[in-house]
């Protein structure tokens, strides 16, 4: 490959001004003697292009802000500073130029960028819970656009055309004007996918609706080896707390006409009145349904992945729920508090032996981080949250606060010192007490809708501490939290994902919540929903009133199996 001078034009927008034409010289690759032909671009911001060429490539083009150098040019249009040497080498130089436009490859690109891009260069394809339904325009055809060009478009490789067409039944590669073709979600791009709206939630194509007005219900028949706690309540109704699971079953079968809960014939009609439902179980067009999936849309656009080898740059605020005199969830002699904070330890333990992340713990139990090597662990109500100076638990309230006043300390000391904000994380870790019938591990998120408000402490416990001072009042802005919604979305799918991997068990409904729902009331735990950090999640690793749960709680090696996942 050789270097030569394209010629590009630039329509609206241009930053000299008003005129219609502007011609600009741009260093850019020349495949042999000629330049690469781009067939198509699009403005998708001030300073942005999307470019398509007759090959198989996609870029974009942008312009230097004022003053700014190649790591913050990297910095925002790639999310990483690392990016900035490929940009270099891909324009042939290291000196940005005012009013020159200079070339980023696709894959470097930030992902929200990225999907501006297809959106912009493929208006007329659509998105659904099974992929991306793409067009196939005269226009590409006339570029030569094929079958294996579509497929490194959408998928980053054109070799997967083989699966495009399986995935399409198509006999031949041949394609025609208007064809819309189905990229399946488990071959698009990493920033496409995210996209996509959420699959049905299990059981959803079951449910039938009957009724008027205040008389909604959606209707359920019991299917063989189902019971009305597990396959009703907890599946479309959101409630996994024993006390408000109970109460709820009672309610549902008397609306259902049910006797005996323990005794219901295989197809019976469970009837669950629409204020029961999760949104998406109610009919595509009720707007508490449609207004659920607007908001997860909109949280989804900041979904996005930052780039670290071995985690470098990233630090880690670890949190272990509970401690102290607040030993948590307590089952059959198990203390929470206990089992959570060995696993904080355990991931302590990897994150600085195997990767270059900062790590900050919120508590320590003693005088050091020690990790006990057997399976049933010690009574200790020692821990203290690492706050200057440390507080040793008394309080539970006054706990987790100090918890979210540190962590909110640490974040702003993080970004002054230059570190990106999507490499600032928090990890608090919990085992719940749910109905005994639930099983496995859940995340907890921030509700975007329940995070707004302003919060503050008062009293010496909170002002003799260096944190509080510093800061004694949180608010957040709407969009802070919807990017803290999206962000902390993708950071427990991928957590989740580590834990399938590693061979935990996931609670079966709704593994990511946003919120906690408990008698009736909806709210999230005060830990996630005064934290400044952007990408924050609590990980309940198990249900301490299953039997099976609590008794893998207690084995040393899964929790250093849960410890391993979360850390991948």
């Amino acid at each position: 490959m050789t270097r030569g001078w394209k010629v590009v034009d630039w329509r609206s927008g241009s930053p000299f001004g008003g005129a219609s034409l502007v011609v600009l010289l741009l260093l850019g690759p020349v495949l042999g003697s000629d330049p690469v032909r781009a067939v198509e671009r699009v403005e998708i911001g001030p300073g942005l292009v999307a470019v398509r060429t007759d090959g198989a490539e996609l870029y974009l083009e942008a312009f230097p802000e004022k003053s700014e150098g190649l790591l913050a040019f990297a910095r925002r249009l790639c999310g990483d500073e690392e990016a900035a040497s490929r940009i270099a080498e891909e324009n042939g130089t290291r000196t940005l130029l005012a009013g020159v436009r200079y070339r980023i490859p696709f894959e470097l690109v930030r992902d929200g960028l990225q999907q501006k891009i297809f959106r912009a260069l493929f208006p007329g394809d659509q998105v659904e819970s099974r992929g991306w339904r793409h067009e196939v325009t005269k226009e590409a055809l006339a570029d030569g656009a094929e079958l294996w060009q579509i497929a490194s478009w959408f998928t980053g490789d054109g070799s997967s055309f083989r699966e495009l067409r399986q995935a399409n039944r198509l006999v031949d590669d041949d394609l025609s004007p208007g064809q819309r073709l189905l990229v399946p979600a488990t071959l698009l791009r990493p920033s496409l996918r995210k996209l996509l709206p959420p699959p049905p939630p299990p059981g959803a194509d079951l449910l039938s609706y009957r009724g008027e007005g205040s008389e909604k219900v959606a209707v359920y028949r019991l299917q063989p080896g189902e019971a009305l706690y597990s396959s009703v309540v907890m599946r479309f109704t959101g409630r996994v707390y024993a006390e408000d699971v109970n109460a709820l079953a009672a309610e549902i079968a008397a609306v259902s006409g049910i006797e005996d809960v323990t005794d219901i014939p295989v197809g019976y009609e469970v009837r669950i009145p629409f204020e029961w439902l999760l949104p998406e179980y109610l009919p595509p067009d009720h707007p508490r349904r449609r207004e659920y999936e607007a908001e997860l849309a909109d949280s989804r656009r900041f979904g996005q992945r930052v780039r670290s080898l071995h985690l470098a740059g990233v630090t880690v605020i670890l949190d272990a729920g509970h401690g102290g005199r607040d030993v948590g969830a307590s089952t059959a002699g198990v203390w929470e508090s206990l089992y959570v904070y060995d696993i904080m330890l355990r991931v302590r333990k990897i994150l600085e032996e195997r990767t270059a992340a900062r790590v900050v713990p919120t508590l320590r139990d003693g005088d050091s981080f020690r990790i006990l090597e057997r399976d049933v662990l010690p009574y200790s109500r020692g821990h203290r949250v690492l706050t200057d100076p440390p507080y040793a638990i008394e309080d539970s309230k006054v706990g987790v606060n100090l918890r979210w006043y540190l962590a909110n300390s640490v974040y702003r000391s993080a970004v002054r010192e230059g570190a990106d904000p999507q490499k600032v994380i928090f990890v608090s870790i919990h085992a719940d007490s749910l109905h005994p019938s639930a099983r496995g591990a859940m995340i907890y998120i921030p509700s975007a809708e329940l995070t707004g408000g302003s919060f503050r402490r008062s009293g010496v416990v909170y002002a003799s501490r260096k944190e509080y001072r510093q800061q004694p009042e949180v608010r957040f802005d709407w969009r802070q939290r919807r990017e803290s919604e999206g962000l902390s979305r993708n950071l427990a799918g991928e957590t989740l994902a580590a834990l399938r991997e590693a061979g935990v068990a996931i609670h079966p409904y709704r593994p990511i919540r946003e919120k906690i729902i408990r008698k009736r009331s909806r709210f999230v735990p005060a830990v996630l929903r005064y934290n400044a950090v952007p990408a924050k999640m609590l990980v309940e690793v198990c249900n301490l009133a299953n039997d099976r749960d609590r008794s893998l709680l207690q084995k040393r090696s899964f929790r250093q199996r849960l410890a391993e996942a979360i850390v991948q």
